[in-house]
């Protein structure tokens, strides 16, 4: 008997929702993390509307030839922001449609059974529109309500914002759906070159910080009322019109905004939907029966030819090995791991670079010490994340390594050492960058690396115990670990409060101690030393209490 499409499509959007709501009847549900999501993305959405509506205040105030005109400065900020947001979108939606076709395991269980390739690559596609949809409402109205009540614009701009919101993820997949094939290449190309991998990831990662920090710079100007404006002189602003002039699909999307009834920009945004729908319709098939193919054949799976045996090395050096060649070979840990700790040292400089003049100003004190430590602290430990991840990333290898004549203390010091050496390389050279550019003197520096190991090592050693107490290995056939566990969440909100709670109480201590006329600075280095040394040793406790014994009775990993 055939099977009805309709009734298949429905039997997957039903097993897609109910995979959803699991965690939630399992009572496994990562509460904290979900607390973190809904905290930070409301605290991004605030911050982006207070510094937006400044923004938009400065630049709507623009002149060109001496006249003002807001209509057509309302039209190249969407025009600008909205380009801005179908690349992230498109982004987005790559990756989306990239893991859950090419890393879903239904696919592969669903290529036997009678499941049509239309209903399966309907069901992911409606799942993908629905998530870019909700990005899609917090976005636009994000954007469009902020302009719109500076502008004072009427009911039509509204009306067009809610439909804004249900054609731009369309827009967004369709794009996507057209350049996930030259990804999903590329990634493979990629996969066995290690270095070429690392160096690309860096690179971006590097660059997005770096146009991260002319963003701070920006909201700084405007928070001190600097020479922002002043960039934007009669060449600039010419730059800009002509950049508007040709940036599809997102000028349609604002000249539809300032003009409800302009019929260039709607006829425009049709014709690049429907398009983009009807060749995303024919790639994304293509796209499913490819990786359909490859998840059956095997045909994804590395082809690298490995070297033989090498020579025996010491059980401490060769666990070492193992864990860096795991991190090394595995993209996604790689990045989480390696990647991030270069970076690191710039995000602290980056943030220096604005804040330290911004406190100074806004104050009147000079915090460049607090600062550079808090910092240290913050990044530091968002750095360690990846250390949440140091038991369960092992997955049946773990057990493999248990059974063998090896102490307890040897497996988790290899995975304790390895984590600290790249700790160690990038507190250093944050330590080196911050004092070299004169924010702190030489001695501080030394101080700060210390502090930064101290509080670095006690993340590795609380995030190591906890992931091995909470041991989650994957069921997926390399053992990667894709989602982000609850130990992950643990971690993230023990570093925040760890750094906000060390740099609140130097900040308010110095605060004090100069209003009222003293100058203690010294307290900076007892206070955040004695801290330091106090995490590291709780942290140690927590690590090896009862560890011995529970490592010879784990049987857990929820495998």
């Amino acid at each position: 008997m055939k099977s009805n499409g309709g009734s298949v499509l429905k039997a997957l959007m039903k097993k897609s929702r109910l995979e959803r709501i699991y965690p939630f009847r399992r009572g496994n549900f990562d509460v904290i993390g979900f607390i973190i999501k809904i905290a930070l993305t409301a605290a991004i959405i605030a911050l982006f509307v207070v510094f937006f509506d400044k923004f938009a205040d400065m630049y709507l105030s623009l002149e060109t030839n001496w006249q003002l005109d807001i209509p057509t400065r309302s039209f190249e900020l969407l025009t600008m922001l909205y380009g801005a947001v179908i690349v992230f979108m498109v982004v987005s939606g790559i990756s989306q449609i990239s893991r859950e076709i090419f890393g879903a395991d239904d696919v592969k269980m669903f290529s036997a059974m009678p499941v049509g390739s239309g209903a399966l690559f309907g069901s992911k596609l409606i799942s993908i529109y629905l998530g870019q949809f909700i990005v899609s409402i917090a976005i636009t109205l994000s954007i469009n309500l902020t302009l719109g009540i500076r502008i004072l614009a009427g009911w039509q701009f509204y009306v067009v914002t809610a439909v804004i919101c249900l054609l731009l993820p369309l827009i967004t997949i369709a794009i996507s759906s057209l350049l996930v094939i030259p990804y999903y290449r590329l990634k493979l190309l990629l996969k066995d070159r290690f270095v070429i991998n690392f160096i690309i990831v860096s690179a971006l990662l590097g660059v997005m910080f770096y146009l991260y920090a002319i963003v701070l710079d920006a909201i700084k100007q405007l928070l001190l009322g600097g020479s922002l404006k002043y960039f934007f002189d009669d060449k600039v602003m010419a730059t800009i019109a002509t950049m508007c002039k040709y940036l599809y699909p997102s000028r349609w999307i604002a000249g539809a905004l300032m003009s409800a009834f302009e019929t260039e920009s709607w006829l425009g945004l049709i014709l690049v939907t429907a398009a983009c729908i009807t060749l995303a319709l024919v790639m994304i098939r293509l796209v499913l029966m490819r990786a359909m193919q490859s998840r059956n054949e095997g045909s994804d799976r590395s082809i690298r030819k490995h070297s033989g045996v090498s020579k025996g090395n010491n059980v401490f050096v060769a666990l070492l090995k193992k864990e860096f060649l795991h991190i090394f070979r595995t993209p996604s840990y790689m990045f989480s791991c390696f990647s991030v700790a270069i970076i690191m040292p710039l995000m602290v400089y980056f943030c220096m670079t604005v804040a330290s003049s911004l406190v100074q100003n806004l104050v009147g004190l000079e915090f460049n010490l607090e600062l550079a430590v808090f910092l240290t602290i913050l990044f530091g430990s968002l750095t360690n994340i990846f250390c949440a991840t140091n038991i369960s990333r092992d997955g049946y290898m773990f057990y493999v390594v248990k059974g063998f004549p090896i102490s307890s203390k040897t497996v988790f010091l290899s995975k304790v050492v390895l984590c600290a050496i790249v700790t160690a390389l990038s507190q250093l050279t944050s330590a080196i960058l911050v004092s070299a550019m004169g924010y702190i003197p030489w001695y501080s520096g030394i101080f700060l690396f210390v502090v930064g190991m101290l509080f670095g090592l006690a993340n590795i050693l609380v995030a190591t115990r906890y992931d091995f107490d909470h041991a989650n290995f994957s069921t997926e056939d390399d053992g990667e670990i894709k989602e982000s566990s609850n130990a992950v969440s643990v971690i993230i909100l023990i570093g925040l409060v760890m750094s906000f709670t060390v740099g609140g109480a130097i900040f308010a201590f110095k605060a004090i101690t100069q209003l009222r006329g003293a100058n203690l600075e010294y307290m900076t280095y007892l206070l955040a030393g004695g801290l330091a040394v106090l995490f590291a040793a709780l942290a140690s406790v927590y690590m090896i209490l009862g560890l011995k014994r529970k490592y010879y009775e784990f049987e857990g990993g929820n495998i």
